[in-house]
């Protein structure tokens, strides 16, 4: 695996906002006015506008104008869709440098860079600084519902999908309703550090163990990490257990509150309960782009395999950044924390997921040649950058790539033995109904020998020329 460089774990890294735009008058203002008040104050902005015909553009050069304290650099975007322009803000990022990307039409609320900065500076073993404004320092740790844990973490046996555990007990959840004033509430607590259970500061509670850590049947649980509280207004990030290893890669994920088109909320966001990790990512885009925060070892990664990403078509940056840190061995951290407001409205690139209409649509889409093809894209983006994941995970890409070829049946069968799921139940056994009735075998016209030999070849040679 190439070596990857290593931030100082002492003050959290500066990040760059990258922010892809496209006809987005009408929502953009309170896009950038919420980035301009956020608590974390270290931060740029880089734009790319991919080609907008209405005040896109005069918005971002009045803002910028209004603003000469801080570094606001607008680009033309390659016009080819938004995923690539969002990949093609990555050439903006300087070493040392957190990534978080940004839609146009959200809202943020104040503490999101501020939570996340938190929870990468607590991953790397730093615990927060407490000279950054709205960055807390964990004294206090408590065990709370942030799942946390590496590609490859294996579901908790025997827990329920609704609910994420800790230990051996659920972890209840209640990030249902953000304060209007961008306070977030934290989560519900299931124990304190120190006393007599032995976790405090950088100890891990009692049961928890260090993501990746393979484990037997019977210890089979999803790790939540300490947390601590900073006030009303702020929850703190996830502290890393003691003695674990250092992850080549820290990528940070909190939930939406789906909003109208007015920024009324309507919901939070699902809350998945499953862990992350790469057999996930393989199957299902499920971290949202527009709440993640990237470490620069994940950024420098991201960088690395852009323009493999870019050749093979992925069809979401966000999938994609998912799937190459956790391909990594990267560290993967859930927040439940909302911290977007999601607007509606009709020119959403993707939208929401948490209507029965939408779901409905999602699991038919597992059924279509539609969706093998987004995965046979990933798998070729994955394959240029071979040397970048982990041996076990660069070789559960080709067992996954060579059962996507498979026969119905045996594909199904296939998928079922190297594990990979989604985060519902139901979710999974549409997908492995999907490869059994021969559905995710693509579209394309030439032999399954063929089809099978050439992506099989493009894995091994570590490239992705199709």
């Amino acid at each position: 695996m190439t070596a990857l460089p290593r931030q100082a774990t002492s003050r959290p890294p500066p990040v760059v906002i990258l922010l892809a735009t496209y006809q987005g008058e009408r929502f953009l203002a309170a896009q950038l006015d919420s980035i301009l008040a956020q608590s974390c104050r270290d931060w740029r902005l880089v734009v790319s506008d991919d080609g907008s015909t209405d005040a896109t553009r005069e918005l971002l050069r009045r803002f910028a104008a209004a603003h000469p304290d801080r570094d606001i650099e607008l680009r033309d975007g390659p016009r080819q869709g938004a995923t690539r322009n969002f990949l093609s803000l990555l050439d903006a990022v300087a070493p040392g440098e957190a990534v978080a990307w940004c839609d146009q039409d959200d809202l943020w609320l104040p503490d999101r860079l501020a939570r996340g900065l938190a929870a990468l500076s607590a991953a790397r073993g730093g615990g927060g600084d407490p000279s950054m404004p709205g960055v807390p320092h964990p004294a206090q740790p408590e065990v709370v519902g942030v799942t946390a844990t590496a590609a490859n973490m294996i579901q908790p046996n025997g827990a329920r999908d609704d609910v994420p555990w800790s230990g051996d007990r659920p972890v209840r959840d209640s990030h249902s309703h953000p304060d209007p004033n961008g306070a977030q509430s934290t989560a519900r607590l299931l124990a304190r550090g120190g006393g007599g259970d032995g976790a405090g500061p950088g100890n891990p509670p009692p049961g928890a163990v260090c993501p990746g850590t393979r484990l037997g049947r019977a210890q089979r649980h999803v790790l939540s990490w300490p947390d601590a509280q900073a006030g009303a207004a702020q929850a703190r990030a996830p502290v890393a257990p003691h003695g674990c290893p250092q992850p080549p890669a820290v990528l940070h994920v909190a939930r939406t509150t789906i909003c109208n088109v007015d920024l009324r909320p309507i919901r939070g966001a699902p809350r998945y309960a499953r862990p992350p990790g790469f057999r996930n990512a393989l199957v299902q885009s499920c971290t949202p782009g527009n709440t993640m925060l990237i470490d620069p070892a994940g950024a420098a990664l991201l960088r690395q395999g852009r323009d493999h990403a870019a050749a093979a078509g992925v069809v979401a940056h966000d999938w994609w950044s998912y799937l190459l840190i956790a391909g990594a061995g990267g560290l993967v951290i859930r927040d439940p924390a909302q911290t977007v407001l999601y607007r509606q409205h009709g020119g959403n690139a993707v939208g929401r997921n948490d209507t029965l209409p939408a779901m409905l649509t999602r699991l038919t889409r597992l059924g279509s040649g539609d969706f093998g093809e987004w995965l046979r894209r990933n798998i070729r983006a994955l394959a240029g950058v071979k040397s970048l994941l982990t041996p076990e995970n660069a070789a559960l890409l080709e067992r996954f790539a060579r059962s996507l070829e498979a026969p119905g049946p045996s594909a199904a069968a296939e998928l079922a033995r190297i594990g990979v799921y989604r985060q519902t139940r139901l979710g999974t056994a549409a997908l492995l109904a999907a490869a059994a009735a021969g559905r995710l075998a693509g579209r394309a016209t030439t032999g399954a020998g063929s089809r099978r030999m050439a992506i099989a070849g493009h894995i091994r040679r570590g490239t992705s020329d199709a």
